[in-house]
This record gives structure tokens, C-alpha cells and sequence, in this order.
């Protein structure tokens, strides 16, 4: 028992080290998540609720739970928000992030918009000295207590979006890299945030009326020289379903499948694991619901008679 609680501490404490940004296996559902550039670019509210376990049966593994939504608020100005707990081990990571997007209409027909973003981090670190144990008598992990720190952090995207058919992205996040010695160790320690750079694309081809096939990629580059890359391919069926596959580099192979009902969509995954932790876990779990709130520009495509009068204004 002694021997699972150690590794779950050297564990817990090499994930903050290398992957200081949650995984997440449907991010292109939610593209606000690695990109602050895709702020307020749907014509619809989104507001979902994920959780995530990885690695599960493994002593101390991570899960997370994050709440955001998105939309455009003013002409071609975005805002959203992101509230995330992030869990592994002794350590727990909660904050809210804020992003703001303007996307630019780059041609007459609409068909191109660059979008531009920023987000502000404000992130709490806390660690639970409750579940450390340790074989070194004079380790500074437990005899020198932790340190609960709120961290500002800063992050910034730009998106450009082909119709609703082609998209790219490059982010960066972290920019600011505080250095914060998040756990008090008194000795020299320093904890830094690691700045994350991601480069998404996808593309959607249309099979037939209602149906498509999806290809998206995801390339994922820490400054610590980490890189990883993910490719995703879904398939949509009459625009109500689907399912799909994805690899992520010497990590996972990820089976996924979802629906929609009128405005809500609901998806899962499950991460089967390709690294060594893999003999120790039963793979990743993920699921997501979302609430497709209108805005009045969906209202008027639905509703034509919103075009000629602004006396039946819908009430969003």
C-alpha cells in the first residue's frame, strides 16, 4: 500500500511538470478549449459540462470537471468563460479562465472570418499533505508543508474558419510562466507554468445530404520539449449521430460516439491505453452534454418573419 501511495506522489508531481493543461480527448467539440481565437464563432450558445477520468484503477489518477460557454455578444465581438477542477493525487488545480475574440469578416460573402483572441487565467494550486507519504525522512514534500497559491496566467489564439468546412488554429498558453514556488519547499524549488503551444485543424467532407465525414488534428508542444500529436476521424450520420476514432501518439487509441436531441448533444469517449501505464489502468472515460442555447441571428434563419419586423423580437 506504501509502495501505490509513493508512486501516485511521483506520479502526481510529473504531471505537473509535463502536462500542466488538462487532456482532453473531445476537444473538437469544444474548440474554445485549446484556442481562445474560436471565442464566440458559433451562430448558437454553447454550454457544456464535461468530466474526464484517465486512467482509471490506477492509485491517485487525474479526472477533471470543467463548465464553459461562448457566444457572440456585440457584431463580431466573442466572449467566454471556462470553469475547471483538475485532480490528480494529492494535488488539485481549480480556476476560471475568460476569453475574448474578435473575428474578423475577411470577404464580402461571409465564407472566410479570422478569429482573434485572448484569455486571462486565474488558477488555484493546492496540495493535500494528507495524502503524501514518503521513505525519506527529510523530504521537503511533507516536513515543509505546501503552499496555496492563485496564479494569473495569460493566453492568446487566432482561428481562421472556412465556412462551416475548414478550420486552423495556433494558440500559445501560459505566456506569462510565473514562477511560483507552488509548494513551499524553501529550498530553492521553483515550480514554473510551462508555456503550451497548440497548432488544431480540421476539415468536414460531405458524404451525402446530412452526412459527413470529419478529419481533425491536433499537435500539442510544451517548452519543456514534450510534443504530442492526435488525429481524429468521426463520422456523422443525418446530422443527429456519430461516431469515431482517434490516435494519440504512443499514449491512447480513443473510440467515441454521440447524438443530438433538438439543442442538446451528448458525447463519450473511452481511451484505451498504448503506454506502459496501461498494465496498471483500465483506460480513460469521457463524457460531455451540451445546452445549444439560440441567439437571435439562429432565431431569424428559423424564423423568416424575424427578418421584416423587429415587433415579434424573439427573447433570448
Amino acid at each position: 500500500m506504501r509502495t501505490k501511495l509513493a508512486l501516485v506522489f511521483i506520479f502526481a508531481t510529473s504531471l505537473i511538470y509535463a502536462q500542466q493543461i488538462s487532456l482532453n480527448s473531445q476537444y473538437l467539440f469544444n474548440e474554445m478549449l485549446v484556442n481562445p481565437g474560436a471565442t464566440g464563432i458559433k451562430d448558437h450558445i454553447p454550454v457544456q459540462l464535461s468530466f474526464r477520468k484517465q486512467w482509471t484503477n490506477f492509485p491517485g489518477s487525474p479526472s477533471t470537471q470543467a463548465l464553459s460557454c461562448n457566444a457572440a455578444i456585440y457584431k463580431n465581438l466573442g466572449l467566454g468563460g471556462t470553469f475547471f477542477n483538475d485532480v490528480a493525487g494529492p494535488s488539485r488545480r481549480t480556476g476560471l479562465t475568460i476569453n475574448s475574440a474578435y473575428q474578423l469578416i475577411l470577404d464580402n460573402r461571409q465564407e472566410h472570418v479570422l478569429g482573434m483572441g485572448i484569455g486571462i487565467d486565474l488558477t488555484q494550486h493546492v496540495i493535500d499533505e494528507s495524502k503524501l507519504i514518503t521513505y525519506l525522512p527529510d523530504d521537503p514534500a511533507v516536513l515543509r508543508g505546501y503552499n496555496n497559491k492563485l496564479v494569473p496566467d495569460a493566453n492568446v489564439g487566432i482561428y481562421y474558419r472556412y465556412r462551416d468546412m475548414g478550420y486552423v488554429g495556433l494558440s500559445a498558453y501560459n505566456l506569462v510562466q510565473s514562477n511560483r514556488d507552488l509548494y513551499d519547499f524553501q529550498n530553492g524549488l521553483i515550480n514554473p507554468l510551462v508555456r503550451t503551444y497548440y497548432l488544431f485543424g480540421g476539415y468536414d467532407f460531405n458524404v451525402r445530404q446530412g452526412n459527413t465525414f470529419k478529419l481533425v488534428g491536433l499537435l500539442q508542444a510544451i517548452e519543456t520539449g514534450t510534443m504530442q500529436f492526435d488525429v481524429t476521424a468521426t463520422y456523422v450520420y443525418h446530422d443527429y449521430v456519430w461516431f469515431g476514432l482517434s490516435y494519440r501518439h504512443l499514449d491512447a487509441a480513443v473510440a467515441m460516439i454521440g447524438g443530438q436531441v433538438g439543442p442538446v448533444r451528448m458525447g463519450y469517449s473511452y481511451d484505451y491505453t498504448l503506454s506502459d501505464i496501461g498494465r496498471y489502468s483500465s483506460g480513460s472515460h469521457e463524457v460531455f452534454i451540451e445546452l445549444q442555447l439560440d441567439t437571435e441571428q439562429t432565431m431569424k434563419s428559423k424564423t423568416p418573419w424575424l427578418k421584416r419586423t423587429t415587433k415579434y423580437k424573439a427573447k433570448i
